[in-house]
C-alpha cells in the first residue's frame, strides 16, 4: 500500500474534529452542570467570552470558502485564531461557572486542539507549499507574540500561492492565401 503524503501518525485526521468537538462540548457542559456562577465570576469571565467569540467569528469570516491561503484579518496575527477563540470561550465558561470538572476536561481539550492545529498545518503545507512556509515563518502559532504581517508581506505571501501566469502562446501564422486556379 503506497504511503499517503497527508498521513500523520496517530488518530486519523477525519476523527480529530469529532474528538475535539466532544471535548469542547464536554468542557462547556461540565461547567454548566457542575458549576455555580455569581455576578463577580460572570464579570471576570465576560472578557474571555467576548474576545473568544469575536475572534472565532472573525476567523470564520476571514476564511470564507477556504480556497486560498488566508493572510488577512486575524490570520495576520496568528496561524490559528479560531482555535484560540474557542479556547478563550472555554476558559470564560470555566471562570464564569467555577467548575472543577470543566478544568479537568480543559487539559485534554487543549492537547487535542494543539494536535489538530499541527495536523492542519501539515495539510496546509502540502496544499500551499512555499507560500505556507513563508507564512509559517512570519506568523506565530496560536499566541500573538510578534507584530502582525504587514500588507506588503501578506501580498507577497499570497503571490507565492498563485499559479504562475500562463505564457501567451506564439500566435499561429496567418493562413496562406488560397492558390489561384490554373486556367
Amino acid at each position: 500500500m503506497p504511503e499517503d503524503p497527508e498521513a500523520v501518525p496517530g488518530v486519523p485526521v477525519g476523527e480529530m474534529p469529532v474528538a475535539w468537538t466532544l471535548l469542547v462540548l464536554g468542557c462547556a457542559a461540565g461547567a454548566l452542570l457542575t458549576g455555580e456562577f455569581s455576578r463577580f465570576t460572570l464579570r471576570l469571565a465576560a472578557p474571555f467570552l467576548l474576545a473568544g467569540g469575536l475572534l472565532a467569528l472573525a476567523s470564520v469570516r476571514a476564511i470564507g470558502r477556504g480556497a486560498r491561503l488566508v493572510t488577512h484579518g486575524p490570520y495576520r496575527w496568528l496561524r490559528h485564531p479560531y482555535f484560540l477563540g474557542v479556547l478563550l470561550m472555554i476558559v470564560g465558561a470555566i471562570v464564569a461557572m467555577r467548575s472543577l470538572p470543566a478544568i479537568v476536561l480543559f487539559i485534554p481539550t487543549l492537547r487535542v486542539t494543539l494536535v489538530r492545529a499541527r495536523r492542519e498545518e501539515h495539510n496546509l503545507a502540502l496544499r500551499f507549499g512555499e507560500a505556507y512556509e513563508a507564512y509559517w515563518a512570519r506568523v506565530p502559532f496560536i499566541l500573538p507574540l510578534r507584530p502582525p504581517l504587514t500588507s506588503e508581506a501578506a501580498d507577497a505571501i499570497a503571490a507565492l500561492g498563485q499559479p504562475p501566469p500562463a505564457e501567451d502562446p506564439v500566435p499561429d501564422p496567418p493562413p496562406a492565401p488560397p492558390a489561384e486556379p490554373e486556367a
